[in-house]
């Protein structure tokens, strides 16, 4: 196996006044993605990353998120592949979207040689990939598949792309603080914040009040929920978060 060094991508700047306005605009689904996000944020798998006082205690981790961070562009180019004709105007959005993410594992499989978490590129693949890595990536196949747009924004673009913020942001400042930085977690605080809110401009749904709307918040709660059970499998944790459709925690049951 080959390491490729490319160049990094060159995310658009966030037009906050946008932002807004799309936060405003949609806040029947946005207000229970924070909420739910935020609670996630709060969770134990949260509470390991801030202890970590080595990139060894990350191994872990980074051989799950290798095999998650290397799926979501393939179901990116699915995504694309099967835009109908009558959707062509989000094509450049899918493949701006593919093309930033298409080198980030071959990044984190760098970074992982570097601090000596594996001896060679080849000992990645040794890696057994937990069932809520898959159940989370699977996910993704299924939205891609059924390529129901207003699925896909809410769900993938925003609640799960929310939550990965919050995941970059809190290791990225982790790991400058044990001395092993890197591009790899920093960029991904860039990208996951402008891909979390900004898709959603594209969101066609004209009654909050349907079952539509309703079916709409579920899938993006059941993405943050799936999300939430892949972090703690990372760290041996049965940990299965649940939410209301207003984002509020149902339960938190430990196995």
């Amino acid at each position: 196996m080959s390491i490729v060094q490319s160049k990094p991508f060159d995310y658009e700047k966030i037009d906050y006044a946008k932002l807004y306005e799309i936060e405003r605009k949609h806040s029947w689904i946005v207000e229970p993605i924070y909420t739910a996000s935020v609670a996630v944020s709060k969770m134990p798998f949260y509470d390991y990353v801030s202890r970590i006082k080595s990139p060894h205690e990350f191994k872990p981790i980074a051989c799950q998120l290798y095999f998650h961070s290397a799926t979501f562009p393939k179901v990116l180019g699915l995504m694309l592949g099967l835009t109908p004709l009558s959707e062509n105007h989000m094509m450049p959005f899918y493949a701006k979207h593919a093309f930033g993410e298409a080198d980030h594992h071959q990044m984190l499989l760098r970074w992982m040689i570097k601090y000596g978490l594996l001896s060679t590129p080849e000992e990645i693949d040794s890696t057994l990939v937990a069932i809520e890595t898959n159940s989370c990536i699977n996910l993704a196949y299924r939205l891609a598949a059924e390529h129901d747009r207003d699925k896909w924004l809410v769900t993938i673009n925003s609640g799960i792309e929310r939550c990965s913020n919050d995941f970059f942001k809190a290791v990225a400042a982790k790991m400058h603080e044990i001395g092993a930085g890197d591009e790899y977690f920093d960029i991904h605080v860039e990208a996951d914040e402008h891909h979390s809110i900004m898709g959603l401009e594209f969101l066609e749904i004209e009654d909050i009040t349907s079952q539509r709307a309703v079916h709409l918040i579920a899938k993006a709660l059941e993405g943050i929920a799936l999300w939430a059970d892949m972090l703690h499998s990372w760290i041996g944790i049965a940990y299965h978060p649940r939410f209301n459709l207003d984002g509020t925690l149902i339960e938190v049951p430990l196995a």
